[in-house]
């Protein structure tokens, strides 16, 4: 069996692997937690082959359960991508192009203040399931609610609150960032030994790693051996590895909590990251940006892999099958909403015209074969330096993936199954596969809305530095 580079990094890391013959899911539907943190690496940790960052009950829920080595999320920035995550659809057909920002800046880019209330969302489809529904964490995907943002009820959401952020139950805890992981993950807890007798569905989606990272002291003495040589002050690797592993510490209490309550059997937890990590370089990320990528290219608001294809563990014991690396599914965020209802025994209306597709039997072990080819567009401020810029559109087809500009230029063309690191543009070699690419790539970025407010030189390498909050 061939593997790739990629491959070879994660299984090497999972010792347990067992043989999977599929079983069939429970006559009851399963709980589902998704864990959604804010700009980890795919190389971040343990389990993805970082040999610094502790990362133990990450790496238990990989060796428990599938890690996927080809997820990506539908945007390289937070608000976008967990548009996609919701609606199942790309977020640029909501006139999702960036992040969301002050009222003014929302709309010079031609972008809405919020997501419309009246799209279908998967908290919304679950929870006419009979679902209980629950979010905690980031929203970002509209708010403060006294500036118009609808409530949570309005999304499908029964119960919500937002540490730090902004959003549906918008409430202070009260305490400092540092234990703001803490404070959404307990969040989490109490509603599920609320509902533990029923399905419940939540997003736990942690703020950590978003920049401005401010670990505490207790937090930091979990790496004294990359304490800067000038005593008394931290480096930028020992302030992001303490992050994640109070991230990764928060995820062993949740394991704990479903097992305590004798419902693990019966729960699927899913985690992943909104996007990439934000480069050292980047603004507010000097003290701290050190996330890991791997063998990728790209970071936080790129296009290339680095940028968008992020950690995806699914545990769920006695049904997910335990030690798997799946190198060959290749699944997105807008994925999600249709395969956790397929999941869930729940049939989606073909009326909601979704991106995404059903990957389900990936999550029992079986590899799927992606039939629908997946498309992005950033619009705005490029991170980094030039080897990290994309051009403005990009298309994923099989193992081709194709980046363009809207006016044909910059045209790069890579096999990423043979060259994850996106190094080799096979562009002239393969004129037939560029023709047929971009032609879909640029009809669907012509059937976009807001494209008067595209920036000047988006997609160039020299687009300037990105100055807005």
């Amino acid at each position: 069996m061939k593997h790739t580079a990629i491959s070879l990094i994660v299984t090497l890391m999972i010792n347990t692997v067992s043989v999977f013959s599929g079983t069939d899911l429970k006559d009851s539907p399963p709980n589902i937690v998704f864990v959604f943190v804010d700009d980890m690496g795919w190389g971040d940790a343990g389990c993805y082959g970082n040999r610094m960052i502790k990362t133990p009950n990450l790496d238990r829920m990989a060796k428990e359960g599938i890690l996927f080595t080809n997820f990506t999320v539908a945007s390289p920035v937070c608000s976008p991508s967990r548009v996609g995550v919701m609606t199942g659809q790309f977020p640029s057909r909501h006139g999702f192009h960036g992040h969301l920002a002050s009222l003014e800046i929302n709309q010079r880019r031609g972008m809405p203040n919020f997501l419309d209330p009246g799209v279908e969302t998967l908290t919304k489809i679950l929870k006419k399931a009979g679902y209980a529904t629950g979010h905690f964490g980031k929203w970002h995907m509209g708010g403060p609610q006294d500036k118009g943002a609808p409530p949570p009820s309005d999304y499908g959401i029964d119960v919500s609150g937002t540490v730090l952020s902004t959003g549906p139950g918008y409430k202070k805890d009260g305490d400092s960032r540092a234990h703001s992981s803490y404070r959404i993950m307990q969040h989490t807890l109490d509603f599920i030994e609320a509902n533990a007798e029923r399905p419940f569905f939540i997003n736990c989606w942690i703020i950590d790693p978003h920049s401005v990272l401010r670990p505490s002291e207790e937090q930091l003495a979990d790496y004294p051996e990359l304490e800067s040589p000038a005593q008394g002050f931290t480096s930028a690797p020992q302030v992001y590895s303490a992050v994640i592993t109070d991230i990764d510490r928060q995820v062993g209490r949740l394991l704990e909590k479903l097992e305590k309550l004798g419902i693990a059997e019966n729960t699927l937890v899913v985690f992943s990251s909104d996007n990439g990590p934000a480069p050292i370089w980047g603004r507010d990320t000097f003290h701290s940006g050190t996330g890991s990528v791997g063998p990728l290219r790209g970071c936080k608001a790129s296009l290339y892999e680095g940028g968008i294809r992020v950690p995806f563990i699914a545990w769920w014991p006695g049904n997910v099958p335990s030690g798997r690396v799946d190198d060959r599914t290749v699944i997105s965020g807008v994925d999600l909403l249709p395969t956790f209802c397929g999941l869930s025994g729940v049939e989606l209306s073909e009326d909601l015209d979704l991106d995404g597709q059903d990957m389900s039997p990936a999550f029992m072990g079986n590899s799927v074969q992606r039939i629908k080819p997946l498309m992005w567009e950033y619009r705005f401020g490029p991170w980094g330096r030039y080897i990290q810029i994309p051009p403005m559109l990009a298309m994923r087809d099989g193992d081709w993936k194709l980046l363009i500009n809207p006016d044909g230029s910059r045209i790069e063309l890579y096999n990423l199954k043979k060259n994850p690191c996106e190094v080799d543009n096979l562009a002239n070699e393969n004129p037939e596969i560029v023709k047929k690419m971009s032609e879909e790539l640029l009809k669907w970025h012509l059937s976009l809305p807001g494209k008067e407010f595209i920036p000047e030189n988006a997609g160039s390498s020299d687009y300037p530095w990105p100055n807005e909050k």
